[in-house]
């Protein structure tokens, strides 16, 4: 049986009014670096978004979504420029990582995931960079093998932004030494919080120590770690290329307000940018970063 969803206009005009009752209006005081207080408030702030079911718009309802289109999305959109956003969340643990995981993870990564990423209660990163590998991404040296039902994670990576404030990072591995380079990598689910993981952060030139490196020595991972399948590491991969370039790819601009545009606000924390958004979600941009 297919239930009739809410017109744009009826959710239009209860996100406007919605808006102004539950969220402050953007001042000089709520924009800027993120650093610790900042991924605080926009923690509560995605709360807030939640509890008021305007949190992932574009997400399935059983993963905590509100299942509805881009039309709503753009609505949304519209109407909570100048308030103020959970804009940490965006990019890339809305806009990147969610969206892969929802793309390619377990039943159960999902239905762990994906609700506590829209409550607001788990920031996603990515650990793909390393030190030595320049543009060689499939030539990275960071390398998991299994031990019985574990796998036990080893290297290096660099260039991840906001990983201390993380709570899960997407990390890629070499799991298979015997086959061309782009067939023996896997992608993981990684805690921040595994015992010999080390997340240090960079300080550049500006000040700046929002980027950071991270050490895996021994990391301990349950087999249910694995995003995808074994070995499929690359093709996992190029869904977060593909999720980072529709996040930052310019919006046309003759097809702004249109459900199928591919336009990202600057604002809004759960807008929709992948190909089907009854099943995939994103959401707005943040500052340009290195690695997302």
């Amino acid at each position: 049986m297919s239930i009739e969803l809410e017109s744009v206009d009826s959710f239009r005009d209860r996100a406007r009014r919605w808006l102004k009752e539950y969220l402050p209006r953007t001042t000089d005081s709520s924009l800027g670096l993120f650093d610790e207080a900042v991924w605080a408030r926009h923690r509560t702030l995605q709360r807030i978004l939640f509890d008021g079911d305007f949190a992932g718009i574009c997400f399935p309802k059983e993963y905590g979504g509100q299942g509805l289109t881009r039309a709503h999305q753009q609505a949304f959109t519209e109407e909570s420029l100048g308030y103020e956003m959970p804009l940490a969340l965006n990019v890339p643990t809305l806009a990147i990582c969610a969206a892969t995981l929802l793309e390619l993870g377990t039943e159960a990564q999902k239905r762990i995931h994906i609700p506590a990423v829209l409550r607001g209660e788990e920031l996603l990163v990515q650990f793909l960079s390393e030190p030595r590998g320049g543009s060689d991404l499939a030539g990275l040296t960071t390398r998991a093998y299994r031990d019985g039902d574990e796998w036990i994670l080893n290297g290096t990576k660099i260039w991840s932004s906001g990983a201390y404030a993380a709570d899960y990072g997407l990390c890629l591995a070499r799991t298979n030494w015997k086959v061309p380079k782009h067939n023996g990598l896997t992608l993981f689910l990684v805690p921040t919080t595994a015992p010999g993981l080390t997340i240090r952060r960079i300080k550049q030139v500006t000040g700046s120590t929002e980027f950071c490196e991270e050490f895996f020595d021994d990391v301990r991972l349950p087999a249910d770690a694995v995003i995808g399948e074994v070995g499929a590491g690359w093709a996992a991969t190029s869904r977060l290329s593909t999720n980072v370039r529709r996040w930052a790819a310019p919006p046309p601009t003759s097809a702004v307000n249109s459900p199928t545009s591919e336009a990202k606000p600057t604002h809004s924390s759960t807008w929709p940018a992948p190909p089907d958004a009854s099943t995939t979600p994103a959401c707005g941009r943040t500052s340009a970063r290195r690695e997302r």
